[in-house]
């Protein structure tokens, strides 16, 4: 009968305005939880019921059923905080978190509000890591993703970095007229047993630190006296302590302890090093056999590292005695490239197969012989001590960089990203999360800004894309149809009671 089925017409219409007001109840609970994408609800006519009318066949609806409860999946503003680990996703993609109780347990979410825990894994609230990749950092000094997608973990310590590489750049004053000393500095240096004094012995010095393979200090000092003024040459040595030069061996001392490099400075007349026999080094590789204790090949040429600079030997350390002291062979030998402001090419002039002179290409930093007082214009070094972790940084691609308190910036891993060809399908799990299932499709990985996925944006968190003014509007009709449908249903009953009080 028509009466009877507008009754279930408007039940139909109470069950779905009941369930449109869920879903918009659960909007309005939701506008202040981070990443949170607002649902709509949809709904589609039940199919009709065929009835005879004059003009044929005709149709009657029987009401209404939901069709569909979709997340909108638009972008939400960003909330800025104070903590670097709060982060956003500006376009598109997932955080990727993993359950470290459950095996193979992947979840996806755009709340981005991490912390470390105790065990240094970067989770969110609920204790979920988070996924990326390790960094590694290369031979160039630049970092590379390693590996699989892992849980990324903060290392909390730095361990030191012995120095590789050393700079120095000073100005010798032009106005000099002749050598401090009648003797080399080597000689100098041997005579007064590495207690040599200024303007008796040299005319200027400059010290620096490095470091070793432990992280302990180390000064070294590097003496410069004029040679000859015509020709604008200086004499130079590289020492250490002699205390701290522990190039000893089975056989004795090491020869001229705390001396690591020696050699010779031409200037052009303008005050730049020279480009054709600018730096001349002697004496570099300084050491005895660590078996017989002879001195070998104390005139031997520099080793040109792999910068272009060459490359003296420190034993900071004891010798380990696997090979000749002062070799690379030496697992204690702590090779150190000098830099003056010039890169060296070997020359071969004669013609004999051998290298008898190099040649310079100054550098934007230089040592100079200009008519100023003699003075250190830059020095730097590479190596670095033992360090704790001070504060983490995340750039744009997702990197994060851990800064600690020995000076280093470390690229330690890289955000991992998701996105789904169907995210509407994703299935909801709660605590901000989300789930891949058959219909949303396999996840699209990678990096920040890379397959299609957005930048991150740190000290941020996306805020929920609820509309307030929107809901409050669906709310005040949706409680209207609710009420309509109730009239339905209440008009029908009456109705029916008319029909029954026919009989009277």
């Amino acid at each position: 009968m028509a009466l009877t089925s507008s009754l279930y017409s408007g039940v139909s219409g109470l069950i779905n305005m009941g369930n449109a007001m869920q879903v918009i109840g659960d909007n309005i609970s939701n506008v202040n939880t981070n990443g949170f994408k607002g649902a709509r609800a949809t709904f589609q006519d039940i199919m009709a019921q065929s009835i005879n009318t004059a003009r044929g066949g005709s149709q009657v609806g029987r009401g209404s059923a939901m069709s569909d409860v979709a997340p909108l999946f638009t972008q939400g503003s960003f909330e800025s905080t104070t903590s670097s680990t709060d982060l956003a996703i500006a376009g598109n993609g997932f955080f990727m978190l993993s359950n470290p109780k459950v095996e193979n347990s992947i979840y996806f979410s755009r709340s981005g509000q991490f912390h470390v825990d105790k065990e240094g894994y970067l989770v969110n609230p609920a204790g979920l890591t988070v996924q990326g990749w390790e960094m590694e950092e290369q031979a160039d000094g630049t970092a590379e993703i390693i590996g699989s997608i892992q849980d990324i973990q903060i290392v909390n310590t730095s361990p030191p970095v012995a120095t590789t590489q050393a700079t120095v750049a000073v100005n010798l004053d032009s106005r000099t007229t002749g050598p401090v000393s009648n003797n080399s500095l080597i000689q100098d240096w041997n005579d007064q047993d590495g207690s040599i004094t200024a303007n008796v012995h040299y005319e200027y010095k400059t010290t620096f630190n490095v470091y070793d393979s432990l992280g302990n200090t180390h000064a070294v000092t590097v003496y410069f006296d004029m040679v000859d003024a015509d020709s604008r040459e200086w004499e130079f040595i590289v020492t250490c302590d002699p205390d701290e030069d522990k190039a000893t061996t089975s056989a004795g001392d090491a020869a001229d302890p705390g001396l690591l490099m020696s050699g010779h400075l031409t200037f052009t007349p303008e005050g730049q090093i020279s480009n054709t026999d600018g730096i001349v080094y002697s004496d570099l590789r300084i050491y005895k056999d660590s078996v017989t204790g002879e001195t070998l090949d104390t005139a031997a040429q520099p080793d040109i590292g792999e910068h272009g600079y060459p490359e003296l030997v420190a034993f900071f350390l004891p010798p380990s005695g696997d090979g000749i002291a002062g070799t690379s062979d030496d697992s204690s030998a702590q090779l150190i490239e000098m830099n003056f402001g010039a890169k060296l090419q070997e020359l071969d002039s004669d013609g004999d197969g051998t290298t008898d002179a190099y040649s310079c290409s100054t550098e934007a930093i230089s040592t100079t012989q200009f008519a100023n007082r003699s003075s250190t214009i830059f020095y730097d070094q590479n190596g670095f001590g033992s360090g704790f972790l001070e504060a983490l940084n995340v750039d744009s691609e997702g990197v994060i960089s851990g800064s600690y308190s020995n000076g280093r910036i470390i690229q330690l891993a890289q955000l991992a990203l998701a996105r789904f060809n169907s995210p509407t399908d994703l299935s909801k799990e709660g605590g901000s999360l989300w789930r891949e299932t058959t219909a949303s499709g396999a996840p699209i990985t990678g990096p920040p800004r890379t397959n299609g996925l957005g930048t991150i944006a740190a000290n941020a968190l996306e805020q929920s894309t609820v509309d307030m003014g929107t809901e409050f509007v669906k709310l005040i009709t949706t409680q209207r149809a609710f009420q309509a449908n109730s009239k339905v249903i209440t008009t029908t009953d009456e109705m029916l009671q008319e029909l029954l009080t026919m009989k009277r």
